[in-house]
């Protein structure tokens, strides 16, 4: 275990209550997900990139959380994190620095990364980086784009609705709710589809089913919206 405390890996949750990688629904993404085993293994870097519901997230705070069971040290760090979470470029027992959203860093942050990169890569750790873009195409200082692009880099896919569809049940099953499969084709047809909106409305539907002792269904899950905008402030 490192010395980091756990709030600096698992931030800001999306829609897996604590990621791990045999609990990510590949759909198109079955190759990044093998690469990031083998960067667990070996180390080196790869640059994960794709639009939001892709599973970046998702990825990097899996793999994070892989390595810290193994009893080594790994980081996940976002642009948002505040100066004193980011570590230093000689910071001991880092296996893995994982930075999340790196479009967004800004340029003290772009200065650190570059130099815990060179870091990383000389001790034979590991540099897991995510973004929305491809690695030319980022709004970065030079040397950073380019050392991001010296790894593998692989775009990652949104889920198909047959892969959603199974991240619901799976999702709702955690709580111990069953999700009928008309209720998820429902969902997915009349709601928001990132998957961040998606489990939020899981959590919302299984609140709602047992403070009224009713088993999740289309008709439940009407009442609960219209129950919704009947509270909400005019």
């Amino acid at each position: 275990m490192s010395g980091y405390p756990a709030s600096q890996l698992l931030l800001d949750l999306q829609w897996d209550d604590s990621p791990r990688l045999d609990g990510f629904e590949p759909g198109a993404n079955g190759i990044a997900l093998q690469a990031l085993r083998q960067l667990l293994d070996d180390g080196g870097a790869l640059y994960l990139w794709g639009p939001p519901g892709s599973g970046r997230s998702h990825l990097l705070r899996a793999a994070c959380a892989a390595l810290q069971q193994r009893g080594a040290g790994a980081l996940y760090l976002s642009p948002d994190a505040p100066p004193s979470h980011w570590p230093a470029i000689d910071a001991p027992g880092l296996a893995l620095l994982a930075i999340d959203d790196v479009n967004d860093c800004s340029p003290w942050q772009q200065e650190l990364l570059f130099g815990l990169f060179n870091a990383l890569r000389q001790r034979g750790g590991g540099f897991l980086a995510a973004g929305d873009r491809a690695p030319a195409q980022l709004p970065l200082r030079d040397d950073l784009r380019t050392r991001l692009a010296w790894g593998l880099a692989l775009a990652l896919q949104p889920l198909d609705d047959a892969a959603k569809a199974r991240v619901l049940q799976r999702i709702a099953a955690a709580r111990g709710l069953e999700l009928r499969d008309e209720l998820s084709r429902y969902i997915l047809t009349h709601h928001a589809r990132d998957m961040r909106s998606l489990a939020e409305l899981i959590d919302r539907l299984d609140a709602y089913a047992l403070r009224h002792s009713r088993a999740a269904s289309i008709p439940l899950l009407k009442d609960m919206l219209a129950d919704a905008d009947r509270s909400a402030p005019t």
